[in-house]
């Protein structure tokens, strides 16, 4: 039997005497042994949840027992786990009607009332109690709770000032208190219960958190950033003061005051590297939002400065931090965060890849092979690793090493765009060791991966007409290539040259002369004016051009033999 269970037939016990007052002893004593058997087979049913053979059973009771106010009562509280609000507050009303002083009577009462919407009677049920039990504190703060929950908020006010009567003052109480002023907009009021709050528990820090957050409510900011430098004060580590004040710094641009509390956040042991690196993070993209704010720049270095050193072998963080560097376009100090990521963790294929291609943009080739064997150990089948040490290779002119890397590169995992590259450039490679029909086969797998890789579109046309072969399609490609960038000197000489082949001089005058019209021309495009000059006939400009590919680029030595030949 539950204890509820067990508190209904006690109920009915205790009161069961008194029914047999001024009756008859032998027909009375049938009818309550009668009823008690209903009863308390009417609990066993309800205590197993069978409701319906419950109101059976107590519905007996009740005709035999109709002014019982336990019968009454239990009657009721079936009813209410049916959800019959009706017949549960007409037989809870009789019960508390038989009853009145019975606290527990009009507790259930109230409930039923409360659970059907009816609050204005849950209210008059606990008004009810306090008749005959005035000072119960249980009683009064259902009562307030109950006002609140109607908007009476001042009645509810009046419950609470019982309660600090009877109890003395008490945190929850001045807190219900504060809610109500708050809601009642009486700001003073509600200021001196966080007043109140606060010298209850001066030094519990959530309870400070609290208090600065309803403060913010109130828009007293500067009260709100008070209180939670009092609660940095009393513990420089805890990580939700320094979170709140962060919010408040953020909301107000005081990019220097968050910078100083998210540095104070990288020193604190208790909070963990992930969690210092999530709060870089932020910090990196309000930067990247308000670029212009120079104090937001500096703090957000500080922060990172900080994050390195006070985790040194945490690669993520040295990661994070060569991301911002990046972003600064601070090279060199990116490749530090990243050397010191991979002496970390040296399985670390994305810091890998990022030294690698950082190395590659500055131009910095030899670095890269040098490199290339243990990035390649501890990051296999990398395609970025691999594309980038080959390309270094071809740039060195080592062609045989870069087609080996080159062609492990179309082998590794990569995004289709990226494969197009590899392939672009491994033709470039194939082309400078004379395999043409490799070469063909990786360009055309290079545009078929990705039809708008102009560079490799090209150089396929370039080396198409140098070879004299496929003009057409040639010019098709070049045509198409400059389309995409139409002030790129290459790709204008390119399909200046493929007119050159086709004998079009005007058309390959009109683009060579718009390569060089860039500003940023090599010397075999100089080279080339030369040739179309000699084309049509005009040795004198032809040489100005090729003198001049000579001196832009004395390793052409082939333009003597051209200009003597003038």
């Amino acid at each position: 039997m539950t204890r509820k269970s067990l508190q209904l037939l006690l109920v009915f016990l205790l009161l069961f005497p008194a029914v047999m007052k001024a009756q008859d002893s032998i027909t009375i004593d049938d009818e309550q042994a009668q009823a008690l058997e209903y009863y308390i087979q009417g609990i066993n049913d309800f205590e197993n949840q069978d409701y319906e053979l419950a109101l059976d059973k107590l519905t007996a009771a009740h005709l035999k027992l109709s002014d019982h106010a336990g019968v009454n009562y239990a009657l009721s509280d079936v009813y209410l786990e049916t959800g019959d609000y009706t017949n549960a507050a007409y037989y809870g009303q009789i019960a508390a009607d038989l009853e009145p002083e019975n606290k527990w009577y009009h507790l259930h009462l109230a409930r039923v009332y409360d659970q059907s919407g009816r609050n204005e009677q849950a209210v008059n049920s606990l008004k009810k109690i306090l008749e005959y039990h005035p000072n119960d504190i249980d009683v009064l703060y259902r009562l307030a709770t109950n006002y609140t929950d109607i908007g009476e908020l001042e009645k509810s006010n009046e419950m609470l000032d019982q309660i600090l009567e009877l109890r003395g003052n008490t945190f929850e109480i001045h807190l219900a208190k504060f809610q109500n002023y708050n809601a009642l907009n009486q700001t003073e009021n509600a200021l001196e219960e966080l007043h109140n709050m606060r010298e209850l528990h001066p030094g519990n820090l959530s309870t400070l958190h609290t208090i600065s957050q309803f403060y913010l409510e109130l828009d007293r900011e500067e009260e709100a950033k008070e209180v939670l430098f009092e609660a940095r004060n009393r513990n420089p580590n805890d990580t939700n003061t320094l979170i709140l004040l962060a919010e408040i710094f953020i909301n107000n641009n005081e990019w220097e005051e968050l910078g100083d509390t998210f540095v104070m956040m990288m020193k604190n042991p208790m909070i963990n590297p992930p969690q210092k690196m999530e709060l870089v993070r932020f910090m990196m993209v309000k930067y990247q939002n308000e670029p212009e704010q120079d104090v937001l720049e500096q703090q957000v270095q500080k922060v990172i400065e900080t994050l390195g050193e006070e985790e040194p072998d945490y690669a993520p963080a040295q990661l994070v931090s060569a991301d911002y560097y990046l972003q600064q376009n601070d090279m060199e100090n990116a490749l530090i965060n990243l050397e010191r990521a991979t002496e970390i963790n040296p399985e670390q294929a994305e810091a890998w890849a990022q030294r690698i291609q950082i190395l590659f943009s500055l131009g910095r080739y030899g670095e890269v092979i040098n490199l290339s064997q243990e990035a390649n150990e501890h990051a296999p089948d990398n395609a970025f690793i691999q594309f980038f040490t080959g390309t270094s290779f071809m740039f060195e002119g080592q062609h045989e090493q870069a087609e080996t890397w080159l062609e492990n590169a179309t082998m590794a995992p990569s995004r289709r765009e990226f494969r197009s590259a590899i392939y672009g450039t491994l033709g470039d490679v194939k082309q400078q060791l004379d395999k043409w029909q490799e070469t063909v086969d990786a360009y055309e797998r290079a545009l078929r991966l990705d039809s708008e890789n102009y560079t490799a579109m090209n150089n396929y046309a370039y080396y198409l007409s140098v070879r004299e072969e496929n003009l057409e399609k040639a010019l098709e490609l070049a045509t198409k290539a400059v389309g995409s960038d139409p002030q790129n000197p290459s790709f204008l000489d390119t399909l200046g040259w493929v007119y050159f082949q086709m004998e079009n001089y005007s058309q390959a005058q009109n683009y060579i002369q718009q390569s060089i019209d860039s500003g940023d021309a090599s010397a075999e495009v100089f080279e080339h004016m030369g040739d179309v000059h000699e084309a049509l006939g005009n040795d004198e400009q032809a040489r100005e051009w090729w003198q001049k590919a000579l001196e832009d680029d004395p390793g052409r030595t082939h333009l003597n033999e051209k200009l003597e030949q003038i």
